[in-house]
């Protein structure tokens, strides 16, 4: 596979650069693990610890107070001329004590470490900027079935702004989409096109262990993306401790489910670690009103393994494999339409699409390695890499033009799309810590890497019409064999990052910088014109905190972002990246393990926005320009054992700034300007009841407009959700859960795409069995 556009030398001397700097950083230091191999007679289980903003362990061990000293110093005084002859002591081994990581599960709902923010695991309150993190026990107390799910009661984050699509796992971080480029795999990309095309990476909720969710520009740790943020899935890894899970569910939709989870040591030392997890699904698709058209099967096994040579070397491997089947994943529902408006989206629900022609067919697999040797607690080295690809066949039918309310019968066109893409990520970085004087540093140099192809064709050919009184489905549709369009896309990144996290008593300052290399060619195979981009950008980061000793955290900070724009302009021009920067304060406050408030606001700008040419018709220009500001509002807490909480609030104030588009001043389609949540789960802790419990919650999203004038608007809309349970750490497991109680049909709406419901009821009932 060819990566690298041939004509571009610019890009390949960058990525080549980067490679070598990759190597130089590695190659002396993968040397030494060889004498650490042979330190280590016997190896042992403990865990690795995790990385901590401290002093390193020369300076701790410098810093003896004072008195100490002054005792040592006396007793060597008091010591008598001639040494009395002493039997030898045996040599103790040095035990290490477990640390929690930012890849660990965490422990019910309240998380404290994350690595996604820094790349180094850092605490939450010493992160100076807002991350989110869900863990295992929050998604299975909700019963989630999707990534979207997943999100749905975290700040800042707002799902299915248009309306359930179960094609992909999307979502707007402080209003910012981020299918594409924000979605990460164990803090690696998963793959680098946005939302134009359609073959991204789908994932499996059951096989994660945390998301975590972080909000703003994050290209000083990541390179290209857009400026709301990422989201991180950490998959499940393997453990020292065997275990087994299978599970059963049924539901609505005619929903059939089984899961598995196992995993444990592989030999006796626990130096060979191993964990499975895999689900089948047969189910009909969660949409409303036409679920019982549309598919929504699953296949997906992922196979890991771990092997601790020593107690401070440890290399996972991490692969799945997935294959999704939709019978048509995106239904559209049409409104009455008046002087090219939506004025009625219920007057006439329709789904456009034909089971017998429409289909999602997607399979995809991955596999890398997260590596880690530790020389000492301050010095460690950690690379982790990983390829993707992705075959996509896409069959679905829409209307041929507008809809109209007078029309009885709506004309269709079918479309057949073919994809396929391939992406290659990897990242190499060094942890050291160091002292200057009263300054303790934690300093992470590192480089990455990511290469993504993808190649495409896209057909169309004509379908019966269908009649809005009387649809009948099931007709016959021919395959199209025109073909409309045919592109070929290539991407290489390579950058180069600095980090010092420093500190200095409760001082915490976090300062950042990176450059990248980008290089994009888009190729249209019908004229074999490419429209090239070679981008270099420097972005930086800087934030201060400062913890008090109860467990109170303000911060600010400001981080910057960029993200490469495809296309060219009336003068063939290529774009110029995207760029985002922002301004956030806030205050977290974490006094013990069962208790997270944060409380964040920020001012967040993009530029070099495409916009109208308003001298060529059809051409764009960069000036255009959107701000987000807003204030979020996030509670995790546990205030008695058994009883889980959490709570949020957002309010996000999205604005165009600068356009062409005649929409100056006007909040983008589909944004909702107040957003809240909040869940509780209590399980009985004792008694003849021990063990069963209940769950309970609402989300609320605000108003979002239908068109970018902001003249029509979607309605506010508020829904619940609900669940049984019974729990014990080992042997049966019931739950049922209710989302949506209500069956709110509520359809999100644009005057141009007409409209979509959001996820409608949805009942599971689950039984499992551990041991």
């Amino acid at each position: 596979m060819k990566f690298v556009n041939a004509g571009a030398n610019a890009g390949r001397n960058s990525v080549a650069n980067a490679l070598l700097l990759t190597s130089a950083l590695i190659a002396p230091l993968v040397s030494m693990p060889a004498a650490a191999v042979a330190q280590s007679a016997k190896p042992q289980a403990t865990e690795l610890p995790a990385v901590e903003v401290a002093a390193p362990e020369a300076s701790r061990r410098q810093a003896q107070p004072a008195r100490d000293r002054s005792r040592s110093a006396a007793g060597r005084a008091r010591r008598p001329a001639q040494r009395a002859v002493q039997a030898p002591q045996p040599v103790q081994p040095v035990q290490r004590a477990v640390f929690e990581r930012g890849t660990d599960p965490v422990p019910g709902f309240v998380p404290s470490v994350s690595a996604s923010g820094t790349k180094t695991d850092t605490k939450l309150i010493e992160t100076p900027q807002s991350v989110s993190v869900i863990s295992r026990d929050n998604l299975d107390a909700r019963g989630i079935d999707t990534v979207a799910q997943a999100l749905q009661y975290t700040a800042g984050v707002a799902v299915q702004t248009g309306g359930a699509d179960p094609r992909y796992d999307q979502a707007r971080i402080r209003g910012f989409e981020t299918n594409g480029f924000s979605n990460f795999r164990d803090g690696l990309r998963d793959t680098a096109n946005g939302s134009a095309y359609f073959s991204v990476f789908r994932n499996e909720p059951y096989g994660v262990q945390r998301i975590d969710v972080v909000k703003g520009p994050s290209s000083v740790m990541y390179g290209q993306s857009p400026p709301g943020g990422l989201i991180d899935l950490i998959s499940k890894r393997p453990t020292d401790r065997a275990f087994g899970e299978v599970v059963g569910l049924v539901g609505n939709a005619d929903r059939l489910q089984g899961a598995f989870d196992v995993g444990g040591p592989i030999d006796k030392d626990k130096t060979l670690l191993y964990r499975l997890t895999g689900v089948l699904r047969d189910s009909d698709a969660q949409i409303a009103k036409f679920s019982d058209k549309i598919k929504d099967d699953r296949a997906y096994i992922a196979p890991a393994v771990t092997w601790r040579p020593t107690n401070d070397t440890t290399l996972t491997i991490l692969s799945d494999f997935q294959h999704d089947v939709f019978g048509n994943a995106f239904p559209v529902s049409v409104g009455v339409v008046r002087g090219g408006k939506i004025v009625d989206v219920k007057a006439l629900p329709l789904f456009l699409g034909d089971p017998s022609y429409s289909t999602f067919d997607q399979t995809q697999y991955r596999i890398g390695y997260q590596f880690e040797h530790r020389f000492s607690n301050d010095l460690i080295v950690r690379s982790r890499a990983r390829y993707g690809h992705v075959d996509l066949e896409y069959r679905y039918l829409t209307f041929a033009g507008t809809p109209l309310d007078t029309q009885t019968v709506f004309p269709r066109v079918s479309r057949k799309v073919l994809e396929t893409s391939d992406a290659f990520n990897i990242d190499n970085h060094v942890i050291a810590k160091a002292s200057t004087g009263p300054l303790q540093h934690t300093v992470l140099i590192g480089t990455d890497y990511q290469a993504f192809e993808l190649s495409g064709d896209q057909f169309g050919g004509t379908a019966p019409s269908l009649s809005r009184i009387n649809p009948v489905y099931g007709q016959q549709v021919a395959i199209p064999t025109t073909l409309l369009q045919s592109y070929k896309q290539n991407l290489n990144q390579a950058g180069i990052y600095l980090q010092d996290q420093i500190k200095l008593e409760n001082w915490i300052l976090t300062l950042g910088g990176r450059y990248d290399a980008a290089q994009q060619t888009t190729i249209n195979r019908l004229n074999g014109v490419p429209q090239p981009n070679d981008d270099t950008a420097f972005t930086k980061r800087a934030g201060l905190t400062y913890v008090f000793d109860n467990g109170i955290a303000p911060y600010v900070s400001y981080s910057e972002s960029f993200l490469p724009t495809a296309g060219i302009d009336f003068s063939s021009n290529a774009f110029k990246p995207t760029k985002g920067k922002q301004y956030e304060g806030g205050v977290k406050f974490q006094p013990n393990r069962d208790l997270l408030f944060t409380a964040a606001v920020f001012d967040l700008t993009q530029d070099n926005v495409l916009t109208a040419d308003p001298l060529h018709l059809n051409y764009s220009i960069q000036t255009g320009q959107v701000k987000s500001r807003g204030f979020e509002l996030e509670l995790l807490a546990k205030p008695l054992p058994g009883l889980n909480l959490l709570a949020t609030y957002t309010l996000q104030n999205l604005k165009n700034t600068e356009s062409n588009n005649g929409d100056v001043g006007k909040v983008p389609v589909l944004i909702p300007r107040h957003m809240a949540s909040a869940f509780v789960d209590y399980t009985l802790q004792s008694g003849p009841l021990a063990g069963w419990g209940f769950g309970a919650g609402f989300r609320y999203v605000g108003e979002s407009y239908m068109d970018i004038v902001n003249t029509l608007t979607n309605d506010a809309y508020t829904v619940f959700d609900a669940g049984l349970h019974y729990r014990q750490p080992k042997g049966i497991n019931l739950a049922l859960n209710v989302k949506n109680i209500g069956n709110d049909d509520h359809a999100q709406c644009t005057v141009t795409g007409g409209c979509q419901y959001i996820t409608p009821r949805v009942i599971t009932a689950t039984a499992s069995y551990r041991w």
